[in-house]
């Protein structure tokens, strides 16, 4: 019954009419589980003596800007309750082939946003040119910057990527 109940959040949510932040909102108060992990995450934020950057609205502008970028960068994220990330961009040799999957939490995109402790950001990617062509790298950096900054979102740049601070 309980996973029934879970299940009707998620199918009703977009029958309401409601914004991105709205949805994101609704779904994040009236999630038991959810409710549960935001106590957590709060409790390891003041164990590692972490305090919040960003916030639910700065993420969804985030979100929502990126559409505007001439393609979704691949994205990395550490999430506050994890040890260490699974990988770091600047551990390959290569730029990423794939492009970042910005959708919201509930679509099996970003993470929940209270639990990202950092996101690293690669802004270039390698477009397929044929098998006998090296791939072209293409580079929105700028393009980027440029939203980050219009959106007043802090950052830091690292070999060729933009980090974000969710907690710090």
């Amino acid at each position: 019954m309980e996973s029934d109940n879970k299940e009707n959040i998620y199918r009703s949510v977009n029958s309401l009419g409601l914004t991105l932040y709205e949805k994101y909102k609704y779904l994040t108060e009236n999630d038991k589980d959810i409710v549960k992990l935001k106590k957590q995450i709060k409790e390891i934020a003041v164990r590692k003596n972490l305090s919040s950057i960003m916030n639910d609205t700065k993420w969804i502008e985030l979100q929502q800007g990126i559409e505007g970028l001439p393609f979704p960068p691949a994205y990395n994220e550490k999430l506050i309750q994890w040890d260490k990330a699974k990988f770091r961009f600047n551990d390959y040799e290569n730029e990423p082939a794939f492009f970042g999957n910005w959708s919201s939490y509930w679509e099996e995109g970003l993470p929940i946003f209270f639990t990202i402790e950092w996101l690293e950001i690669r802004p270039k990617h390698q477009k397929y040119q044929g098998r006998l062509v090296s791939p072209k790298i293409v580079d929105e950096t700028e393009e980027l910057i440029q939203l980050l900054n219009n959106l007043n979102i802090p950052f830091e740049q690292n070999n060729g990527s933009v980090i974000i601070y969710g907690y710090k």
